[in-house]
């Protein structure tokens, strides 16, 4: 049985390998990166998958792969994709190779006909002609051809595990031989230009990383020590001097896995190894760069970077997130400075048109000051209709009903949320409270607060967590609230999903309380609209009633640790649903 699953498993990874996207449409940028500038140009859009460029030694073209076809594109973009005739061959994927002559093509592909995703090695003309088979045996899914055009380096599974490791043949056919046997999967192999060494990523360590060896598999070297990433397909550039490679984030993925439309980073380090370098941040992963790439003047790459075809078509709406569902991303400011360029820019494609912070501390946001948050904010074109901050009350000052000091800490607040143009600041959390003296000192300091707000043109509000909706002797917490504050001082946001946690209906309170709740906070148990508890349409078609101007949505957790990709599909959920303008 266990050999069985194994068996299972592999057959699942050579299909993600093989076919990497095919069942998400996508859009795809053909760029290239120029190593002297720091500048990346468009090639050429594809309304389609592409996949896996090589930059072919005349400098001349660039060659992908498309629906199990290869395909070659000028460099400038000037011409469409043109077909190089692989005969019967045609399911090749994304493991394609140029020697360095240019004369011919090596390519990986399931046999003719063959549906197991069992891929081999195969070699032809560059100019096309029938495919010869090189790998006796499968999955075998090539990376590299020696300098002297006699060898291929490739990864297989072999063995009754199905261990997953490097191999190198000659290209005439013969014996394989195997280079490495650690646990775990070997990938990934390319040879140095001078033919003296195979570099190839190993999961050895516990964490994907980038390797070099002698190219008889002597002298097994780790080159990357990233602590937050997992480091794959090092290309080496042809002059020997520099490493390319692609780097996922350990949040999106584990260890092992390689796959598509996922958060990475393209990295180089110096071929004598060193402190990487990040060159482009993008939306790929699998197919961005499986292959070398490198222009033969080493001055420039070329890779694939993707867009959702559904991020780019599904209606256009108003809609915010809260930046507390990122807060392992963006959480401090060491995180924000680090994560928020890639993260917002994102969140844009996703069709975020705004945001609500919840990192004001002590006149700063994320680190920053109010003028500079904001000023980061727009350049994204992201709106910021309202911010999550709190300074609870102490038991003493609920008990005393002194709030001197507290109201203290919300001046400098509120100046700071005033300087940073931001309309609502909302108080995100306080204790529960089980006791009537308790709720009026607290509901005459919401007032006292919104009274300071409405001084500096701010509008102030309370959210709720499912403890507002115990009972505390003939009321709620949230009842008592609502019913006890000024609604010119205070408003209200709703949090749905807590409100339904606590027992109650989101509907009825936005129906009871008429014109109270300004905001909405759109939330499920993880992506919205996934659990059924939460019934979002009622909801919606309520707005009006319940006074909202906008709504957040927030994801205390996703359904895997990519909270990204939760929140694109909490995204395309509302985007698509009709009932949300």
């Amino acid at each position: 049985m266990k050999t069985f699953l194994l068996s299972c498993v592999v057959v699942l990874m050579s299909l993600f390998t093989a076919q990497a996207q095919y069942s998400t449409a996508v859009t795809s940028y053909l760029e290239i990166y120029d190593i002297e500038s720091g500048e990346h140009r468009v090639v050429k859009e594809f309304p389609f998958l592409i996949e896996a460029p090589n930059w072919t030694p005349d400098g001349e073209w660039l060659v992908v792969n498309r629906g199990g076809k290869i395909y070659k594109i000028a460099t400038d973009g000037s011409t469409d994709l043109i077909e190089i005739n692989t005969g019967s061959i045609d399911q090749c994927n994304n493991d394609h190779v140029i020697s360095v002559d240019g004369k011919w093509l090596s390519i990986s592909s399931n046999e003719p006909g063959a549906r197991s995703y069992s891929s081999y090695v195969y070699i032809l003309p560059f100019e096309g002609g029938e495919p010869r088979r090189i790998t006796p045996l499968g999955p075998s899914y090539l990376h590299g051809i020696s300098p002297d055009g006699k060898n291929i380096a490739y990864c297989a599974f072999r063995g009754p595990n199905n261990e997953q490791d490097v191999y190198v043949m000659p290209i005439k056919g013969g014996k394989e031989v195997r280079l490495t046997d650690a646990p775990g999967l070997d990938d990934g192999p390319e040879y140095s230009p001078d033919g003296k060494h195979i570099w190839f990523n190993s999961v050895r360590t516990g964490r994907m990383q980038v390797w070099r060896m002698d190219k008889n598999g002597k002298n097994q070297t780790q080159m990357t020590f990233d602590e937050d990433m997992n480091s794959w397909f090092p290309h080496i550039s042809p002059d020997g001097q520099k490493v390319v490679y692609i780097a996922y984030h350990d949040y999106e993925i584990d260890p092992g896995d390689h796959i598509a439309n996922l958060n990475v980073q393209l990295r180089m380090i110096p071929a004598t190894g060193g402190e990487p370098e990040v060159l482009v941040e993008l939306f790929g992963g699998q197919g961005t760069i499986n292959v070398n790439s490198w222009s033969p003047d080493s001055k420039q790459f070329a890779y694939v970077s993707y867009r959702l075809t559904e991020e780019m078509t599904a209606p256009a709406k108003k809609m915010n997130v809260q930046l507390y569902s990122l807060r392992t991303l963006l959480g401090t400011p060491t995180q924000f400075e680090q994560n928020h360029p890639y993260v917002l820019s994102r969140l844009v494609q996703m069709g975020y048109t705004g945001v609500e912070p919840a990192s004001y501390e002590d006149g700063l946001f994320s680190g920053l000051t109010p003028t500079a948050f904001r000023a980061l904010f727009d350049s994204y074109g992201l709106e910021i209709p309202s911010s999550h901050t709190t300074r609870p009350l102490t038991r003493a000052e609920l008990a005393s009903g002194d709030l001197t000091e507290a109201l203290q800490w919300w001046d400098k607040c509120i100046a700071a949320h005033k300087e940073a143009g931001i309309p609502r600041l909302i108080m995100s959390y306080a204790p529960k409270i089980d006791n009537e003296a308790g709720l009026k000192v607290m509901a005459e300091y919401l007032n006292a607060i919104g009274e300071k707000c409405n001084a500096a043109g701010i509008r102030f509000g309370y959210h709720n967590h499912s403890v507002e909706l115990d009972r505390v002797g003939r009321t709620t917490m949230l009842d008592y609230l609502i019913t006890n504050t000024d609604p010119a001082k205070v408003f209200f946001q709703l949090d749905v999903y807590w409100t339904v946690m606590g027992g109650a209906s989101p509907v009825e309170y936005m129906k009871k309380y008429a014109g109270r709740f300004e905001m909405i906070h759109i939330k499920d148990k993880y992506e919205i609209g996934q659990s059924g508890m939460v019934g979002f349409e009622p909801i919606f078609r309520n707005f009006r009633t319940a006074g909202v101007k906008a709504y957040v949505v927030e994801m205390e957790q996703a359904s895997t640790p990519n909270i990204l990709k939760g929140l694109r599909e909490s995204a395309l959920y509302l985007r698509n649903a009709e009932y949300v303008k």
